[in-house]
């Protein structure tokens, strides 16, 4: 019988990676890959300047690189408004400001600023700074706003009843967009949320068997998407840590507005319950569902599992 099981649970993830390469050369998400690929280069600019001692000419052929993804997205007929190509070229400004200020110039540097000026003939330009570096302040909390934090997270529970009332788009929104603060790697961004209202958790029903039995009482249902295409074949599964990353500030900053939530857990494994209804809901074949966060308005009042946390020695290793 273990033999029986090993050899289907090494099908099942042989299948899975067998899908996982078809969705990386898939030619629909070429430019979501280009995207990708774009951001990856923007954020190693930003990387380079935000260094105590940054190289002077640093990443000419990753910047000549760049333009050519760009000039390809644009080809295949890209957005020349896409954010990601006004990020790259904001970075490429902010690269030759550097140099400019610190009287350095040469062969490589004249070559950049070929690739800035050729650029931004193509990308449409505004005011907003979307690249380079910031300065940022160290910032010192008081004991107050420690314990305003520290009251925030422990606080943070997974809540399985509601008030009933309809959740605020606009408080909603405004959790998502903070939530979007989180690290990801080099800052491509994978993940994607799909909110699926009270009125339409009946098309769901072949896919949140096995939930608790809170289903009727939560609001809205926000599926939580990683984008494969954004990742380079070498990077199998960086899709599900950044996603989960984001699910994870998502939950606290759903609890800032008032807002419970309950992580739903459904297989990441593509299943072809989730490929029928991913095609039911219009939610793009080369996105990999992480999760789900089943959420409703808080009660004044509400009962939670105790879900003691396992002691500090048992989790943290010191390696000396």
């Amino acid at each position: 019988m273990k033999i029986l099981d090993m050899i289907s649970y090494a099908k099942k993830y042989a299948m899975h990676g067998l899908y996982f390469y078809r969705k990386q050369i898939d030619s629909r998400y070429e430019k979501d890959r280009l995207l990708g690929e774009i951001l990856r280069n923007t954020h190693s600019i930003e990387k380079g300047l935000s260094l105590a001692n940054v190289r002077l000419g640093f990443g000419v052929k990753k910047i000549e690189e760049a333009k050519v993804l760009i000039e390809k997205f644009l080809y295949l007929g890209g957005n020349a408004n896409s954010i990601p190509l006004k990020m790259f070229v904001s970075a490429l400004s902010a690269y030759l400001d550097y140099h400019s200020e610190r009287g350095f110039s040469n062969e490589n540097i004249e070559k950049v600023k070929y690739v800035y000026n050729d650029l931004s003939k193509l990308i449409l330009a505004d005011d907003r700074k979307y690249g380079g570096v910031v300065s940022v302040k160290k910032q010192v909390f008081t004991n107050e706003e420690l314990n305003v934090i520290a009251e925030l997270f422990n606080n943070r529970h997974s809540v399985r009843e509601f008030n009933g009332s309809a959740v605020d788009s606009s408080k909603l929104k405004a959790a998502i967009l903070l939530a979007m603060r989180c690290p990801s790697a080099c800052n491509r961004q994978c993940y994607r949320v799909h909110i699926v209202n009270k009125s339409s958790f009946s098309r769901l029903s072949n896919w949140m068997d096995g939930i608790g039995g809170f289903a009727d009482d939560i609001d809205k249902l926000l599926i939580i998407t990683g984008n494969i295409s954004v990742y380079r074949l070498g990077e199998p599964y960086q899709h599900v840590v950044t996603a989960s990353v984001f699910a994870s500030y998502l939950t606290l900053s759903l609890q800032a507005y008032g807002i419970g939530c309950c992580f739903v857990q459904r297989d990441v494994v593509p299943s072809k319950r989730w490929k029928t209804l991913g095609y039911e809901l219009n939610i793009p074949s080369n996105e990999e569902v992480v999760c789900c966060l089943g959420i409703g308005n808080l009660k004044e009042e509400y009962k939670v599992p105790v879900s003691y946390r396992l002691p500090y020695e048992l989790i943290v290793s010191e390696i000396k």
